[in-house]
């Protein structure tokens, strides 16, 4: 084979295989992929009830709803490349929340919300819940008295756009409610 026919050959073995590369990781629609941390989710809520208890208040439960919510916004700062309680569209935590952990039908409803994004591909529960407990108002929420329910929605992406600077990063959101009086 002339060594004109092997360079362009080679060439065209080089773009097949950049093409077929792995890249960023960015699904099909061009959304960042997200794992879900379903055993960090668990962690954070024994290490909530673990500080909880230790200050002699009441453990939350686990609820469904919140966790659905918390997912979902883990979800949307991963892949859109922001890090806020609103969301990307300026709709308010509360709003937001509502949607999954409704108040229709109850006489007193509140929600709180605390928020942790970390880079790198792992974090503990316990860094988790002291970065909160070591902001006065994330603290408030996590030991207020006045919720009963939370939810954790913990991902994790390989390359989180934007704020995140296309690194790896884990967000994790933590949903607290309090529901009364049906």
């Amino acid at each position: 084979m002339p060594v004109a026919a092997m360079r362009i050959l080679a060439l065209l073995v080089l773009v097949v295989a950049v093409a077929h590369a792995p890249g960023p990781a960015v699904g099909a629609q061009g959304r960042t992929q997200t794992t879900r941390l379903t055993a960090l989710e668990a962690a954070v809520v024994r290490e909530i009830n673990r500080v909880r208890t230790a200050r002699h208040l009441e453990p939350l439960r686990a609820a469904p709803s919140l966790r659905t919510a918390a997912l979902s916004h883990s979800k949307a700062m991963l892949e859109l490349g922001f890090f806020s309680h609103d969301s990307a569209d300026g709709t308010s935590f509360s709003e937001r929340i509502e949607r999954y952990y409704t108040s229709r039908g109850w006489r007193s409803w509140s929600v709180g919300e605390t928020l942790l994004a970390s880079s790198g591909r792992q974090t503990a529960a316990a860094t988790v819940v002291s970065s909160w407990l070591g902001s006065p108002p994330h603290r408030e929420i996590v030991l207020s008295r006045s919720f009963r329910d939370v939810g954790i929605g913990a991902l994790y992406t390989r390359a989180a756009p934007h704020e995140f600077g296309d690194t790896e990063t884990i967000a994790v959101t933590a949903d607290f409610g309090l529901r009364t009086g049906r």
